[in-house]
């Protein structure tokens, strides 16, 4: 089994990067940015469950009255013990390639407690490895 190079810039024959690919395939259809683009970058932010509900009484309410609306928001995160912590996505946002360095900047703001986790694009100096036989 031999490896081949493909560099990123060649998918789909040339047709189109892999930043073009991973804007129409990674994100759902109809999301946008603030802006109306097609966004290129997602971030989630998400906050330990104990800081939300703290943060935001209510919670406790809407964990008892609507729980798979409330259990579809809570994600389990490994911490430094290894034990599963359960966070919850309190934020999805959305940016095009222009409002891009705004949202990075809004992001760096984010409280120490919060978990950011960021989508980019591959970049198009990146060489993807294939095995071909």
């Amino acid at each position: 089994m031999s490896s081949t190079n493909i560099h990123r810039k060649k998918l789909f024959g040339g047709r189109y990067t892999a930043e073009e690919v991973h804007q129409q395939l990674a994100f759902p259809p109809g999301k946008k940015c603030g802006c109306g683009a097609r966004p290129i970058v997602r971030a989630i932010v998400m906050m330990e469950l104990d800081e939300a509900i703290k943060a935001n009484p209510d919670l406790q309410v809407a964990q008892f009255t609507h729980p798979q609306e409330f259990m579809a928001a809570v994600v389990q995160i490994k911490s430094s013990d290894g034990r599963p912590k359960p966070y919850m996505r309190i934020s999805v946002a959305y940016a095009c390639k222009s409002c891009r360095p705004h949202m990075e900047k809004v992001l760096a703001k984010t409280p120490s407690h919060c978990i950011v986790e960021i989508n980019n694009p591959p970049t198009p100096d990146k060489i993807q490895i294939g095995y071909g036989s």
